[in-house]
This record gives structure tokens, C-alpha cells and sequence, in this order.
């Protein structure tokens, strides 16, 4: 039976592993980009998604990966946890540190652990909950707004289950979807330039066929478990942005779109929604043509813009983004569900550990009684 001990180790091993995903992202960033595939958005976009589900289903794999060893089906050999990997390289002399600091350092986590149980850790459980509930009940308005505002709006055309709707309180473009429907929003005012019309329907309907809307809202519902992670946050940042480029560039790579006009709709649209406007709290399930902030994030937003208009004009082509994708993949995943098992806590003692005990038993009598052979020295 799963207890509130598990599902707190599972809910710490799901951030610490998307911090350690996190930080591997980047460096595999950085080598895409000396490899001369910095132009590869749609490849890193399919990535940082499969990443994102392998940190979210890994206290899955890490209990079926019990399961397996347990039943005999995983053949024995050196340990894949990492505290029982740093003990060994330390009895093995590879790691130089005090061995009391280093059984202080692998104890942290159960450290953590108990003081959660204390008034002060009390405190801490609170806090966390009432954030989740905060975002949770910020999460709930924000799609109350968005169906009021859709509600208020008038259905243009319908091509299937996409509705394509007009509204005159919606400031930019956006896509979203119901349970049975996929919904299209323009700004009433767009109807009058064609242009920007066609382009921002060609944008909107690329974020539908992508999944765009689902993902947004497949992030929405996880924030408020992770708000205080700020590696979700570094991740979803990613996310967007590589949509948008991922996106442009598969608008643009049909016929009838001009690059020029693409970056002047951006501009226009990017103006339109500067306007005051009651719609798009940051936790609304909503993907739109340009991203419009407060002041604090604004300059995120100007800079995504200026990314977005040098991508379409530098124009370069995407080749084989499946086959970049496929070969990143095993890699990247299998390191990442590696580290999800090798993060968890050590079993019971093994003789290693017993070791190192022992280590730190003889320096505290040292201090005690006097010096005593240290280990490693000769004739200890």
C-alpha cells in the first residue's frame, strides 16, 4: 500500500530529477549548437516533451524497476544508486573528503526527511499546500474567464470539430479546445486586414496540428505541483519558445506566406495586444499568436518576439527533424530514467556502507582517545 512517506519521496525525486534534467538540457543545447544544428527547433521541441514525460512517469518506472529486481530479472552487478556509487569511489581512494562530512552529506536527504516531521516542517507541508491550492484555485478562474470570454464570442465558421470564433474583447489571436471541440479566437478588429487574417489562422491551426494546445494544457494542470521548482519554470520557458520558432517555421515552409508580411503581422498583433484586455492569465490553456505580459516579464516577451521575426528571416531549413529526434532520444531518456532510479534512496546497509560507518567511528574515538591509524595508512 502506498503510504504519505512514498508519495512525499516520489514527489522529491520528480523535482530533483527535472532540476538534473534541467542542467543536461542545456549542455545538450550547447553541443546541438556547436554541431551546427541550433536551427533544429522542431527536434529539441519533440526532446524537451519527451524529457518532461520520462520526469513525470519516473516514480512508475522506479517502482516497475523494483519490481523487476526483486523478481530476479535484473542480473546483479555494481549498484546504479548514487550514494552507494560515491561510497565506493571513496573507499576506492578516488574521492578525497572527510568521512564524516561525506555520511553527513549522503544522510542529508533522510535529514530532510525527519525534519518534515517537525513543528517547523509542519509549517513547511502548509505552506506547500496552501501554494498548490493558490494555484489550483488561480488555475480554476483563469479557465472561468476563458469560457466566459469564449461564451461571449460568435462562431465564424466550423471546419469539422475546429471552430473558428470572433471576439471584440480578445486583444491577440489564440488557440484552445474544449472536450470535444478545438477552438480558434480572433480579435473582431482583425477581420478588416486579410493578411494578417490568413496568417494568423495559417498559425493558429499549426499549433492545433502540432498538439501545441494539449501540451499547454497538460502544463497547466502539473504547475501547481511544481510552482515553487524553479526548473519548471526554466522548462517551460523552453517549451514556449521552441513552439513558437517550431511553429513559425512550419507556417512559413508553405507556399503563399511572405516573410515580410509574416514579421509585420507579429508586429501589429504584438501592438494590438498591449491594449488593456480582460483575457490570458499566465495559467490560462491557451497557445497565442504572440505572447503579451506585464511589465515584469516584458522584456521576455520583446525578446522572444525579436528571436522569433531573425528565425523567419534567416530562413533556414529544418532537415530530418524525426531522425535528429530519434537519435537524441535513447540516449538523453535512458540517461534520464537512469538518473531517476540512481537518485533514490539507498537500501539497506551494504557492506560499503558499513564501511564508511566504521571509518567514522574510529575518527570520533580518535578524538576522543587519541590518534589512531587512519584509514588508508600503512598497517591499518
Amino acid at each position: 500500500m502506498i503510504n504519505a512517506d512514498t508519495l512525499f519521496d516520489a514527489y522529491l525525486d520528480v523535482n530533483l530529477l527535472l532540476a538534473f534534467v534541467c542542467g543536461l538540457w542545456f549542455v545538450l543545447a550547447r553541443f546541438l549548437d556547436i554541431a551546427g544544428l541550433s536551427h533544429a527547433v522542431t527536434a529539441r521541441l519533440k526532446m524537451l516533451r519527451a524529457v518532461f514525460l520520462a520526469v513525470i512517469v519516473s516514480p512508475v518506472f522506479v517502482a516497475l524497476f523494483a519490481l523487476v529486481s526483486q523478481a530476479g530479472y535484473v542480473a546483479s552487478g555494481p549498484s546504479v544508486n548514487l550514494a552507494d556509487f560515491i561510497v565506493a569511489q571513496y573507499l576506492q581512494g578516488r574521492i578525497e573528503m572527510n568521512p564524516s562530512a561525506l555520511e553527513e552529506m549522503l544522510n542529508l536527504r533522510s535529514r530532510f526527511a525527519e525534519a518534515m516531521t517537525s513543528p517547523a516542517g509542519q509549517v513547511v507541508q502548509w505552506a506547500l499546500a496552501a501554494g498548490i491550492l493558490t494555484c489550483l484555485a488561480r488555475l480554476g478562474w483563469s479557465i472561468l474567464s476563458l469560457r466566459r470570454l469564449i461564451a461571449e464570442s460568435y462562431v465564424w465558421r466550423r471546419f469539422g470539430r475546429v471552430e473558428l470564433r470572433v471576439s471584440d474583447t480578445a486583444s491577440v489571436p489564440f488557440s484552445t479546445r474544449g472536450i470535444r471541440s478545438r477552438i480558434v479566437v480572433l480579435p473582431s478588429a482583425m477581420l478588416a486586414r486579410e493578411d494578417d487574417l490568413r496568417i494568423a489562422l495559417g498559425h493558429e491551426l499549426q499549433h492545433l496540428r502540432q498538439g501545441d494546445v494539449e501540451w499547454e494544457i497538460v502544463l497547466g494542470l502539473i504547475r501547481p505541483f511544481l510552482f515553487w521548482n524553479p526548473a519548471f519554470y526554466v522548462w517551460k520557458h523552453q517549451v514556449e519558445e521552441l513552439r513558437e520558432l517550431s511553429c513559425d517555421r512550419q507556417v512559413l515552409s508553405r507556399r503563399g506566406y511572405d516573410v515580410a508580411a509574416y514579421c509585420d503581422c507579429l508586429l501589429r498583433v504584438c501592438h494590438d495586444g498591449l491594449r488593456p484586455r480582460r483575457l490570458l492569465a499566465v495559467e490560462a490553456p491557451v497557445v497565442a499568436l504572440v505572447r503579451t505580459e506585464n511589465r515584469v516579464f516584458g522584456s521576455r516577451s520583446a525578446a522572444l518576439l525579436k528571436r522569433r521575426m531573425m528565425s523567419v528571416i534567416e530562413g533556414r531549413a529544418e532537415r530530418h527533424p524525426r531522425l535528429v529526434f530519434a537519435l537524441l532520444a535513447g540516449p538523453v531518456l535512458a540517461l534520464t530514467l537512469t538518473a531517476s532510479v540512481a537518485i533514490q534512496k539507498p537500501g539497506d546497509w551494504s557492506q560499503d556502507r558499513i564501511m564508511l560507518s566504521t571509518i567514522v567511528n574510529l575518527e570520533r574515538l580518535a578524538a576522543v582517545n587519541g590518534p589512531v591509524p587512519s584509514f588508508g595508512s600503512p598497517g591499518y
